[in-house]
């Protein structure tokens, strides 16, 4: 019983990919599938989420929505300075990986930060120490580059403590 709002939550999150993913409302879309995201939930125990309902609190959702859009727009920045650097005739790029600290408590929350600082093009996350993680850079910015490192990871980092801690 101790894992039953984490599988709900995990059932819901997959119901509503599920949704996004046949665009349709028919009773027996639906039926089919919350019968297939709940096997999915009670077969991973709730994993897949965790307890995500105790997100639903106005102040997480309101920082939730905030990080969505930040991440969209780092991405966004990201993707114009990327295509920028292939149109020119000669790649300007200057890889190197760089630690960075990222101290948090929710180990969910640190995977998140990888997984964004991943998706957003130009910087891939090789390897998370416990409180270290070690950004690839496809071209190392002008300036302290452990400066500038640390800022990204702490604007990815900062909103999401809103969230998780």
């Amino acid at each position: 019983m101790k894992r039953f709002p984490a599988v709900m939550s995990t059932a819901a999150v997959l119901l509503c990919i599920w949704i996004f993913l046949t665009l349709s409302f028919h009773p027996h879309e639906l039926v089919l599938g919350f019968a297939v995201s709940l096997i999915i939930a009670v077969a991973t125990h709730g994993a897949f989420t965790g307890n995500w309902f105790r997100l639903l609190k106005p102040a997480r959702l309101a920082a939730g929505v905030n990080y969505v859009f930040y991440f969209l727009g780092k991405m966004f920045m990201a993707n114009i300075d990327v295509l920028l650097r292939v149109l020119r005739p000669v790649v300007p790029v200057k890889p190197g990986i760089v630690r960075a600290s990222l101290l948090m408590n929710s180990e969910r929350a640190r995977n998140i930060v990888a997984n964004s600082i991943t998706l957003t093009p130009g910087t891939l996350t090789i390897e998370m120490n416990g409180t270290e993680i070690f950004v690839h850079w496809i071209s190392l910015p002008d300036g302290d580059i452990h400066e500038k490192t640390q800022q990204m990871v702490d604007g990815f980092a900062n909103r999401l403590k809103r969230i998780f801690e």
